[in-house]
């Protein structure tokens, strides 16, 4: 049967669904920094530090973190592995930080910023992902993170849906971005309950996982149709 293969080879297809993610990320980052340069839009700059955070983010945490045994004693490998995953959440929640900043900008910015990376705003969004690492830290848990990702995606929807009507439908991009911030928001809720309920099935879990590989190949889909028409 399909899920017991995919079980049994579940740490493989853990890798090559990093690579798949981190491939889609290269290609949104490079492409939305040409749109960026092209037109000077701020807002494509805060999105395109969205999809670097997400790409550094699975590689950290399903490429190096896919590495058995990589200190060679049971006690550092544990603190090596619980390292990779506040390092895995850390970047998750900067990568949707930024995803909603994108959004926002323009109603919380009011200068031009030199570095979209080394800013004050930028800062706070380092810190207060500092400080719910160190609060599930602190409860050795994970439930923070994933609330606060459940909040963000959450307002997108919310934001997104009224850029949408307030365009009424004439910029090509907003008639995507409302659709993929509600199948972020699903993958988000999924995500949360896997965690609580950790024997939910494989059959449940390998859907988060597609569901999310969506999540990232409908962004490039929605990126190179506006590149392609605008080429056109």
């Amino acid at each position: 049967m399909i899920y017991n293969w995919i079980f049994a080879n579940k740490e493989l297809l853990k890798i090559i669904y990093a690579l798949i993610v981190c491939f889609v990320c290269a290609i949104i980052v490079l492409k939305t920094d040409r749109m960026f340069k092209l037109s000077d839009h701020q807002g494509l700059r805060y999105f395109r530090n969205a999809f670097f955070f997400y790409g550094v983010a699975f590689a950290v945490r399903f490429i190096l973190g896919g590495i058995s045994n990589p200190l060679n004693s049971i006690e550092s490998n544990q603190i090596f592995f619980i390292m990779i995953n506040y390092l895995f959440n850390f970047f998750i929640m900067i990568a949707g930080f930024f995803l909603l900043y994108s959004l926002i900008y323009k109603y919380i910015k009011k200068e031009r910023s030199y570095h979209s990376l080394l800013n004050i705003r930028a800062g706070f969004f380092y810190l207060i992902a500092l400080l719910i690492v160190i609060l599930d830290f602190s409860f050795e848990t994970n439930y923070i993170m994933y609330f606060s990702q459940i909040i963000v995606f959450a307002a997108l929807c919310i934001i997104g849906y009224k850029n949408y009507l307030e365009d009424h439908g004439k910029h090509l991009f907003l008639k995507y971005y409302f659709f993929i911030m509600v199948l972020g928001l699903i993958f988000w809720i999924l995500n949360t309950l896997a965690y609580f309920y950790n024997d939910w099935s494989i059959f449940i879990k390998t859907h988060i996982y597609v569901m999310n590989v969506l999540f990232f190949l409908f962004f490039l889909f929605a990126i190179k149709k506006i590149t392609s028409n605008k080429n056109g």
